[in-house]
């Protein structure tokens, strides 16, 4: 039996602005960090964490919790909103006060993976991205109730 051959793309460290949203209807605003094929990671306060994840943990009833991603993808003329049904991977505190979510995509909405893979091929490939300062970026994170 032959292997399938599976193309591999890099982590793009462009920030991405997203909305995340869990099964109980929180919603945080967040800027992804690594996007990849696979998935993404963001940071938020340990509130916002415990808000977004049933007591900050990750697992929920021996499942990994289920969040809906609203994520904005830059393109030259336009911008792009894909939807997809996500995982938490992990989450690890990073700081007292600071979290990193890492959330792994199960399902997208229409054409939103091949948006995503064209945005990643696109962009590995540019050396030159604009990117905006972490430190400017990490007090954007917000949750709507």
């Amino acid at each position: 039996m032959m292997a399938m051959k599976k193309k591999i793309f890099p982590r793009i460290s462009t920030q991405l602005s997203a909305i995340v949203t869990n099964q109980e209807g929180i919603r945080l605003k967040v800027i992804a960090l690594d996007t990849s094929q696979y998935g993404f990671t963001f940071q938020c306060s340990t509130f916002q964490r415990n808000s977004l994840t049933p007591g900050g943990c990750f697992i929920h009833n021996g499942r990994p919790v289920e969040l809906e991603v609203l994520l904005d993808i830059p393109f030259p003329n336009q911008c792009l909103q894909i939807k997809a049904r996500c995982h938490v991977a992990f989450s690890r505190r990073i700081a007292s006060d600071k979290c990193e979510i890492g959330i792994r995509y199960e399902e997208f909405d229409g054409d939103g993976y091949n948006y995503l893979i064209q945005f990643i091929e696109t962009n590995s490939s540019t050396t030159h991205m604009p990117m905006m300062s972490t430190k400017s970026l990490m007090g954007q994170s917000q949750v709507f109730v």
